[in-house]
């Protein structure tokens, strides 16, 4: 005895593929929020935080070279110019990197605002560091020669502060880059026309009705 035969629908065996794509949507973003690794990371805020501690180094690393300006270093030729110097550009990068925002376009490529304020403020404090091992060498910076940690504690002090901004910075760079490209990946993944692709390639039979 035969049984006739049931002609079955590609929509009928796949209920999913009944779902309108706004559903379809709202099913990946739920995955991805679900998902243990997909939650948004403190990537973000961790180099906030370490940009703020560096810049309360840089401040107190220029703070430290203002001093040394007022109280006879300002008298030394070209010396006394580059102290004052240092301290305006510690301020003023000091400022940048509590208030960073936005990207800045470069050709077809965009680099975020915090990320060159990092740089630019690693840039002064490796060269405040090189001033200062100049400054140690027989021939000194501009004939102008420091001998061991002196003045005492200053000299201490601003090896300490810029070198563990450094520190700090480098770390903050690592951590915002890595957390762009998170987020980069996270808009790729929950923009509507990747959804809608995946689901075709999960149904193919609604990959070729299309």
């Amino acid at each position: 005895m035969t049984h006739p035969t049931t002609a079955v629908r590609g929509d009928q065996a796949n209920p999913s593929a009944r779902q309108p794509d706004h559903a379809l949507r709202r099913d990946v973003r739920t995955r991805e929020r679900e998902s243990p690794g997909s939650r948004r990371p403190s990537r973000f805020v961790t180099a906030s935080g370490l940009s703020v501690a560096a810049a309360a180094l840089i401040l107190a690393g220029g703070y430290v070279h203002y001093c040394l300006y007022r109280h006879g270093y300002r008298f030394i030729p070209k010396i006394g110019v580059s102290f004052l110097l240092q301290a305006a550009a510690s301020v003023v990068l000091a400022a940048a990197l509590l208030f960073q925002r936005g990207r800045l376009r470069v050709g077809r490529h965009s680099v975020a605002v915090a990320q060159l304020t990092r740089l630019s403020a690693i840039g002064l404090s490796l060269g405040t560091l090189a001033a200062l091992a100049i400054a140690h060498t027989p021939g000194g910076l501009f004939q102008f020669r420091e001998i061991g940690l002196r003045p005492a504690p200053q000299t201490l002090i601003a090896i300490v502060a810029e070198s563990v901004a450094v520190l700090l910075l480098g770390v903050a760079m690592v951590e915002g880059r890595s957390a762009t490209r998170s987020q980069t990946v996270r808009a790729a993944v929950a923009s509507p026309g990747h959804a809608v692709g995946d689901a075709a390639s999960a149904d193919p039979t609604r990959a070729r009705c299309a």
